[in-house]
């Protein structure tokens, strides 16, 4: 499955590039701006143990955890809700001009609670593995309360209401069909 990441670097506008093991924020520098090696030795030796590849991600000697060709060029920051997919992305980070770098977590949310259909997505900010795991821990618990509560779409959205502030900062990508 991989940590898939998306990551947008601000040049004039946004350039998409993908990540599939995902990447150390701290790794992307000026030097390596497409991070180090991919962290994807042990994908490698297990695949050689159980069939001979013959061409595909694991063949290919991927020498940056970034994929240098981007997937889109020049993009505004809500032209990103285009291609941040909750179901195939883990995360979505924002590499700043200067290298800084603003690691989102992506969740999911029903739309109907927004009046229209299609997929709605918050992207929450988080600082560090540890407020990643808590936030982890919370979208589950939101979706068991959801489970519990029946087909009420709007309870994520009513519980990211009450999220601690100080765990995560919400932006919400909720393309409106009829400006589309």
């Amino acid at each position: 499955m991989g940590h898939r990441t998306l990551v947008a670097y601000d040049r004039d506008g946004y350039d998409l590039h993908y990540a599939h093991w995902g990447v150390d924020p701290a790794a992307i520098t000026p030097e390596r701006p497409f991070g180090g090696p991919p962290n994807d030795g042990w994908a490698r030796e297990r695949a050689g143990e159980l069939l001979t590849p013959m061409g595909g991600r694991l063949t290919e000697n991927g020498e940056t955890a970034i994929d240098p060709d981007p997937i889109a060029t020049r993009l505004s920051f809500v032209e990103l809700d285009e291609y941040v997919d909750p179901i195939k992305h883990e995360a979505l980070y924002i590499v700043g001009p200067d290298f800084s770098v603003r690691t989102y977590l992506v969740f999911g949310l029903d739309c109907r609670s927004f009046g229209r259909d299609g997929k709605t997505v918050a992207l929450v900010g988080y600082d560090g593995e540890s407020d990643a795991a808590y936030l982890r821990g919370w979208l589950a618990g939101a979706r068991a309360v959801r489970g519990v509560c029946g087909p009420d779409d709007g309870a994520i959205v009513r519980a990211l209401r009450w999220l601690d502030p100080d765990r995560g900062t919400i932006v919400w990508l909720t393309k409106d069909e009829r400006e589309a």
